[in-house]
Formats: C-alpha cells, structure tokens, sequence
C-alpha cells in the first residue's frame, strides 16, 4: 500500500516519544511504501540514520513554522498552540502529496492526544488515528503531592478536557476515522460505545530484541540502587518517590536513589529531599544522554515509578533491561507491569500507598528468590508483549481490514 503518515515527533536514538514516532513509521515501512511528514528539527538524525542504514520504503517530508512566526514558544510554553498550527501545515502538505499521489491509508501517530485535533484527519484519504492516549484522572486524594506547580497544571489539563467535548473538529475526525488506536482499555472507554467498536488495543511503546538483557539479574547485597527516571513534572509523581524512599531508608541505610531527568519541579523535589532529611542517599543526575541512562540502569537493582501517565516507555525499557518495577496499580505501569514481573500498589490513601511502595523496595532488599523471580519475569513479559515487531504485524493486520472494506 501507499500509506501516508503525519508524525510530529520521530527521530530515531532519543527516546520517549520521539522513539515512538520512528519505531512505528519504521514497521509501516515493514510492510508499505510511506511517506512521513514531520518536524524540521527531526532531520539532521534521520537524514544520518537513512546513510547508515538503507530504507527504501521510507520517504520524509519536513514541515515547520518558521522561527520568525514562533517566538512565543519557549521549551513547554506554547507547545499545544504550536502543535495545532503544525498541524495545519501537515495537512496543508497531505492535499498537495495527495495531487501526485494516490495514497490508500493517512495515519497520524505523534503526538497522539485524544483531546488534540489531528489535521491530516480531514485529507480525504482512509485515516487511521493513533496510538491515541490520554492521562488517566488522578484522584483528588494525591492533588496535594503534585506540588504548586503540578497543581496549576492538573487545572490547566481538567480545562482542556471539557473543551474538547465542545470541540466539533474533533468529533468530525473521530466519525471519519476507519480505525482508532488506544493504548489501552481506559482509553478505549472513554470514547462513545459506537465509536470503541472501531478501536483496537496496542501499546504505544515497545523495544527491539537486541535491547532485552539475555539473562535475569541475582540480588547479593541487603541494599537497593534505585533508579527512577522522567521528566520533573508533577505527573510523575516524584514527591511519592521521596516520601517512599525515605520510609524505606530507615530498614535499609545503605540504599540510594538516582533520579534522572529535569524540569519545573526539580528546586521543589530538592527541597523536599531536604525535609526529610534523605539528601546523602539521593542523586539528582539531571538530563543526560540516553546512552549514560541505559548504563545507570544496568548499574541498577530496582525501577520505582509511581507515575499518574497514560504511558510510560522508560517502563518497558526497565523492565528490558531486568529489573524489577515497583510502580502504581494506575494507568500505563499499571498496565505495562504484573505481579510476575513488579510490585503493584493501588492508589487507596497516599499514606498507604506510600507505605505500600516503601514495603515493595524493602521485600526486594531482603527477598533475593523474589527478586530474581520478578526480574526473570520483567525479561519475559518484555519479550512476550512489548517487542517492535509484534507491533508492526498487529498494524499491518489493521490496515489489511481498512483495504479490504474500501
């Protein structure tokens, strides 16, 4: 087929959603001739990686709003507004590919978010939408522990959610839509019932074979090197982390926490480290390259992850990498992680919860047959679940049914 595709983030080597982006035009291209419309910036890493590596199914086009007309974006600020005139660029540039070209699916994949219109949604080709996410509704009990700022921001998230529902393009694209994407089930229900049954299931992340660690880890120490990674942002929910590892310091000294990651919470999360008075056993690495990540984590014991998001790619990579997860029963960990292979704890109160993930890192401090069980388990449900490949035969499956009716 000829598949037309709108990828707003997609560079291959940076992770997170841009690795999304490229994983998943890349298994288009398994299978199909594709054309990519992207960002400018995305180029130099592309154009470097098609040299390397031939790829003839895979053509790029890239768009972006000149920097003369983008002075109010600055890192976050702005992103959304920035996002949507992207978007009329990328469609602008579907209806001009669509003159010379005889597409037969358009698919928009990054940044899916199921409150944000997709313009290639109205370029009069078949249109597939997704993998379409959206964070689950953090219960009000753990507000407090998103701090000041995250607080302002859960405001800011509840307000474009009833926005969307008032949104006419939006739900002009979701009734055209041949197929939708959802990450997963909490996502697929929140759409209307006559709509879910156009929706299929898949993970948004996964990893290559060559990633997975080929043996489970052994525990000999009665300590922790624990790992967690993420933006400083207020849904991580890295206060948790702290008030968890802190309670979890007064059985096991020896242990210590590395955070990797930046972002407007950092001097809050400092402070915070401060208070409980647990600043010798915690390690703020800040933002590095990906490749120093993946050597911390295989210096690593544990992957703590308390997270509210909908997704969490660093999750899969983790548990790749053999490591035990100790994470929220909630939205995407919640989902990623099961008992043979994690720690689950349920959202109840926040002390209990916190008790609960303080109590996950001390059974696996002191229970080496649980731990190298679950890491075996995290190696395991990686392979089984959340390798490229599958992914790619799952799509392909999809745009053979969406063929086939037209």
């Amino acid at each position: 087929m000829k598949v037309l595709v709108s990828a707003y983030a997609c560079e291959p080597g940076k992770g997170s959603e841009p690795e999304v982006g490229w994983q998943w035009v890349r298994q288009i291209a398994r299978f199909h001739k594709t054309w990519v419309i992207t960002r400018t910036n995305n180029r130099d890493n592309i154009e470097k990686y098609l040299k390397e590596y031939q790829t003839d199914n895979l053509r790029f086009i890239y768009v972006d709003i000149p920097k003369w007309a983008a002075f109010w974006k600055k890192g976050r600020r702005g992103v959304h507004l920035y996002y949507y005139l992207w978007q009329i660029l990328a469609l602008k540039t579907a209806l001009k590919l669509r003159k010379e070209i005889d597409f037969d699916i358009a698919h928009h994949i990054t940044f899916v978010n199921m409150y944000m219109t997709p313009g290639l949604g109205f370029g009069n080709i078949p249109f597939i939408w997704g993998p379409v996410g959206a964070n689950p509704y953090i219960p009000s009990a753990f507000i407090p522990f998103l701090g000041i700022s995250g607080q302002k921001d859960n405001v800011f998230r509840y307000g474009v959610r009833i926005l969307a529902k008032t949104d006419m393009l939006l739900a002009d694209v979701v009734s055209r839509a041949k197929r939708i994407i959802a990450i997963n089930n909490e996502v697929k229900q929140r759409f209307p019932k006559v709509i879910q049954k156009k929706i299929s299931n898949i993970s948004q992340n996964a990893i290559t074979p060559d990633f997975i660690r080929p043996t489970f880890r052994k525990k000999q120490n009665d300590y922790l090197r624990v790992l967690s990674v993420g933006q400083l942002v207020s849904i991580k929910g890295f206060p948790l982390v702290l008030h968890a590892f802190a309670k979890h310091l007064a059985y096991h000294p020896l242990s210590r926490l590395t955070i990797v990651g930046d972002g407007q919470q950092r001097a809050e999360l400092e402070s915070l480290t401060k208070k409980l008075n647990i600043s010798h056993a915690v390690n703020f690495a800040g933002q590095i390259p990906r490749s120093r990540v993946l050597e911390i984590m295989a210096e690593s014991d544990v992957f703590l992850f308390p997270s509210f998001e909908g997704a969490g790619m660093v999750v899969i990579e983790a548990m790749a990498k053999g490591l035990p997860v100790v994470c929220s029963d909630f939205g995407g960990p919640g989902e990623y992680v099961t008992h043979e292979c994690g720690i689950k704890v349920p959202l109840t109160s926040p002390d209990e919860f916190i008790e609960g993930l303080a109590e996950g890192l001390n059974k696996l401090a002191s229970d080496s047959v649980l731990y190298e069980r679950l890491s075996a388990g995290a190696l395991e449900r990686v392979r089984s679940h959340y390798v490229w490949d599958n992914i790619g035969e799952r799509l392909n499956a999809i745009y053979e049914e969406v063929l086939r009716e037209r």
